[in-house]
Protein backbone atom coordinates (compact mmCIF):
# COMPACT_ATOMS: atom_id res chain seq x y z
CA UNK A 1 0.00 0.00 0.00
CA UNK A 2 2.81 1.98 -0.55
CA UNK A 3 1.98 3.58 -3.64
CA UNK A 4 -1.13 5.22 -1.51
CA UNK A 5 1.38 7.40 0.72
CA UNK A 6 1.59 10.70 -0.22
CA UNK A 7 -1.59 11.31 -2.16
CA UNK A 8 -4.38 13.36 0.05
CA UNK A 9 -7.43 12.70 -2.40
CA UNK A 10 -7.70 9.62 -4.27
CA UNK A 11 -10.42 8.92 -7.38
CA UNK A 12 -12.14 5.46 -7.18
CA UNK A 13 -12.69 3.66 -9.83
CA UNK A 14 -16.00 1.61 -9.52
CA UNK A 15 -14.20 -1.72 -9.99
CA UNK A 16 -12.78 -0.92 -6.32
CA UNK A 17 -16.15 -1.35 -5.18
CA UNK A 18 -17.17 -4.38 -7.26
CA UNK A 19 -14.30 -6.47 -6.18
CA UNK A 20 -15.08 -5.52 -2.60
CA UNK A 21 -18.93 -5.87 -2.22
CA UNK A 22 -18.58 -9.36 -5.09
CA UNK A 23 -15.68 -10.69 -2.64
CA UNK A 24 -13.55 -11.45 -6.05
CA UNK A 25 -11.26 -14.31 -5.66
CA UNK A 26 -8.09 -11.98 -6.85
CA UNK A 27 -8.54 -8.76 -6.15
CA UNK A 28 -11.44 -8.48 -3.40
CA UNK A 29 -8.35 -8.63 -0.78
CA UNK A 30 -6.21 -5.48 -2.34
CA UNK A 31 -9.80 -3.91 -2.64
CA UNK A 32 -10.73 -4.50 0.47
CA UNK A 33 -7.73 -3.19 1.90
CA UNK A 34 -8.16 0.01 -0.10
CA UNK A 35 -11.30 0.81 1.49
CA UNK A 36 -10.29 0.23 5.32
CA UNK A 37 -7.32 2.41 4.31
CA UNK A 38 -9.80 5.14 3.14
CA UNK A 39 -12.41 4.22 6.00
CA UNK A 40 -9.11 5.06 8.72
CA UNK A 41 -8.48 8.50 7.04
CA UNK A 42 -5.57 7.71 5.17
CA UNK A 43 -6.74 9.15 2.23
CA UNK A 44 -9.68 11.47 1.55
CA UNK A 45 -11.51 9.35 -1.31
CA UNK A 46 -13.48 11.00 -4.35
CA UNK A 47 -15.84 8.97 -6.76
CA UNK A 48 -17.99 10.31 -9.48
CA UNK A 49 -21.56 9.76 -9.10
CA UNK A 50 -21.64 7.94 -12.22
CA UNK A 51 -20.26 5.05 -10.32
CA UNK A 52 -23.36 4.18 -8.89
CA UNK A 53 -25.27 3.46 -12.41
CA UNK A 54 -21.96 1.42 -13.04
CA UNK A 55 -22.58 -0.19 -9.97
CA UNK A 56 -26.50 -0.81 -9.49
CA UNK A 57 -26.70 -2.10 -12.54
CA UNK A 58 -25.84 -6.41 -11.61
CA UNK A 59 -27.97 -5.83 -8.98
CA UNK A 60 -31.23 -4.72 -10.71
CA UNK A 61 -30.50 -7.07 -13.40
CA UNK A 62 -31.06 -9.65 -10.47
CA UNK A 63 -33.85 -8.16 -9.56
CA UNK A 64 -32.52 -7.36 -6.18
CA UNK A 65 -33.63 -3.94 -5.68
CA UNK A 66 -32.79 -4.30 -1.42
CA UNK A 67 -28.70 -5.18 -2.35
CA UNK A 68 -29.01 -1.88 -4.74
CA UNK A 69 -30.15 -0.06 -1.90
CA UNK A 70 -27.87 -0.96 0.32
CA UNK A 71 -25.08 -0.30 -2.16
CA UNK A 72 -26.15 3.28 -2.31
CA UNK A 73 -25.96 3.75 1.34
CA UNK A 74 -22.88 2.31 2.18
CA UNK A 75 -21.09 4.51 -0.33
CA UNK A 76 -23.42 7.21 0.63
CA UNK A 77 -22.59 7.07 3.63
CA UNK A 78 -18.68 6.07 3.48
CA UNK A 79 -16.38 7.23 5.94
CA UNK A 80 -13.84 9.97 4.23
CA UNK A 81 -15.50 9.38 0.54
CA UNK A 82 -17.07 12.26 -1.20
CA UNK A 83 -19.60 12.15 -4.14
CA UNK A 84 -18.91 14.94 -7.15
CA UNK A 85 -21.84 15.25 -9.04
CA UNK A 86 -21.48 15.38 -12.91
CA UNK A 87 -21.50 19.12 -14.10
CA UNK A 88 -21.02 21.05 -17.66
CA UNK A 89 -17.63 21.61 -15.98
CA UNK A 90 -16.45 17.29 -15.76
CA UNK A 91 -18.33 16.54 -19.34
CA UNK A 92 -16.57 19.15 -21.34
CA UNK A 93 -12.85 18.00 -19.78
CA UNK A 94 -14.33 14.52 -20.44
CA UNK A 95 -14.94 15.37 -23.99
CA UNK A 96 -11.12 16.89 -24.27
CA UNK A 97 -10.07 13.51 -22.66
CA UNK A 98 -11.92 11.50 -25.13
CA UNK A 99 -10.44 13.78 -28.13
CA UNK A 100 -7.21 13.39 -26.77
CA UNK A 101 -6.48 9.85 -24.85
CA UNK A 102 -9.64 7.95 -26.54
CA UNK A 103 -11.09 6.90 -23.58
CA UNK A 104 -14.42 5.35 -23.44
CA UNK A 105 -16.83 8.21 -22.03
CA UNK A 106 -17.56 6.57 -18.24
CA UNK A 107 -13.42 6.60 -18.09
CA UNK A 108 -13.32 10.10 -19.21
CA UNK A 109 -16.02 11.52 -16.76
CA UNK A 110 -14.17 9.42 -14.29
CA UNK A 111 -10.48 11.28 -14.96
CA UNK A 112 -12.34 14.65 -15.58
CA UNK A 113 -14.02 14.87 -12.08
CA UNK A 114 -10.12 13.45 -10.56
CA UNK A 115 -8.46 16.48 -12.20
CA UNK A 116 -11.47 18.77 -11.64
CA UNK A 117 -11.21 17.92 -8.00
CA UNK A 118 -7.75 17.62 -7.86
CA UNK A 119 -6.96 14.31 -6.83
CA UNK A 120 -3.37 13.45 -7.02
CA UNK A 121 -4.09 9.83 -7.83
CA UNK A 122 -6.59 7.31 -9.41
CA UNK A 123 -7.03 3.66 -8.83
CA UNK A 124 -8.42 1.33 -10.99
CA UNK A 125 -7.71 -2.13 -12.38
CA UNK A 126 -8.21 -0.90 -15.96
CA UNK A 127 -4.75 -0.45 -17.94
CA UNK A 128 -6.04 1.84 -20.54
CA UNK A 129 -6.16 4.38 -17.81
CA UNK A 130 -2.43 4.32 -18.15
CA UNK A 131 -2.71 6.35 -21.74
CA UNK A 132 -3.86 9.45 -18.67
CA UNK A 133 -0.80 8.66 -16.49
CA UNK A 134 0.61 12.02 -17.29
CA UNK A 135 -2.20 13.95 -15.84
CA UNK A 136 -2.75 12.05 -12.50
CA UNK A 137 -0.81 9.44 -11.09
CA UNK A 138 -2.64 5.65 -11.87
CA UNK A 139 -2.58 3.38 -9.72
CA UNK A 140 -3.32 -0.36 -10.79
CA UNK A 141 -4.38 -3.35 -8.17
CA UNK A 142 -1.80 -5.41 -9.94
CA UNK A 143 0.62 -3.16 -8.71
CA UNK A 144 -0.60 -2.89 -5.55
CA UNK A 145 -0.75 -6.50 -5.37
CA UNK A 146 3.09 -7.42 -5.28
Amino acid sequence: MDALRGHKTILLDTSIWIYHLEQHPRFGGIATKILSALESGEFHGIASELILTELLVRPLKLNRQDIADEYELLLSNFPNLTFIPVDREILLGAATLRAFFKLRTPDAILFSTALKERATAVISNDTSWRKVSGLVSVILLNDLES
